[in-house]
């Protein structure tokens, strides 16, 4: 049974997507959701609290609504009213210009770039160049690397910047959740990420995983500790085969080995 947690902002649209959720009938999976409450510091405080208590997710999934700046040239026909989804793949901190790179896990919907903003935005000229803006993605990616946890975030623009930011719309985000958003392809393709990245671990006990390089590099408990964290970093972010890295590497010193590993891993995740 894997556990899937949904990460929220607002209680009043959570009801939502449990509900598009309850109607897929989920095999094998159990879903769970947070509401965080909005803004950078109640996502910080409140995921990184709960995580601490509750360490046994496979997949996070974030879901939200943002603003966005409507685009020059005319979109396609589509309902009034309604968002398209994005999937989020970078997020540009406006507050220190630093940007973090989504590892991409899931090839789920349109891959775009989002700004997170302490402040609500109300001047499109603030976001500059980004068409999409939030205030919380930003720290939940953080979160969630520090914690190690394969994740996806997918955002629902449907506050257009200045004109709507001060009369957000309650019914057009909960219109937009229940039409935009193909859960059951979402939650088919999480399961299939998570039947190929772990099914070597379940076929295999831990003990036996790991005795296998702590007698090749005769670690330490605490190298171990440090090796074993690593280890989950790397089969929830690289999709491959952990013993072609430890082929590639195992002439190196134990201490150089986890270093390298620990550099690659950091790598992979931000650009």
């Amino acid at each position: 049974m894997y556990k899937i947690l949904i990460v929220w902002a607002l209680s009043q649209e959570i009801n939502i997507v449990r509900d598009e959720i309850k109607k897929l009938s989920l095999r094998n999976i159990k879903t769970s959701f947070l509401t965080t409450w909005v803004g950078n510091y109640n996502m910080i405080l409140n995921l990184t609290r709960f995580l601490e208590q509750n360490n046994d997710f496979d997949f996070i999934v974030n879901i939200w609504v943002c603003g966005y700046i409507p685009p020059s040239q005319p979109s396609p026909p589509r309902e009034e009213g309604v968002a398209q989804i994005i999937q989020i793949a970078r997020i540009l901190n406006l507050s220190n210009s630093k940007e973090l790179i989504i590892p991409k896990i899931l090839d789920f919907w349109e891959l775009v770039s989002i700004a997170c903003s302490e402040n609500v935005i109300y001047d499109k000229n603030d976001l500059l160049d980004e068409l999409y803006v939030d205030m919380e993605s930003y720290w939940f990616e953080k979160v969630c690397d520090s914690f190690s946890f394969p994740r996806i975030i997918l955002k629902l623009p449907v506050d257009k910047v200045w004109e709507e930011t001060k009369k957000f719309d309650f019914d057009k985000a909960k219109k937009s959740l229940s039409q935009n958003i193909d859960y059951k392809l979402l939650f088919d393709k999480i399961y299939n990420y998570l039947e190929n990245t772990f099914s070597f671990q379940r076929k295999i006990k831990e003990k036996e995983v790991f005795e296998k390089y702590k007698e090749y590099f005769l670690f330490t408990f605490s190298e171990n500790e440090i090796f074993k964290r690593l280890y989950y970093r790397y089969l929830a972010l690289v999709n491959d085969d952990f013993d072609i890295f430890f082929s590639d590497n195992k002439e190196l010193s134990k201490k150089d080995f986890i270093m390298k590993l620990d550099e690659y891993l950091e790598w992979f995740l931000i650009k």
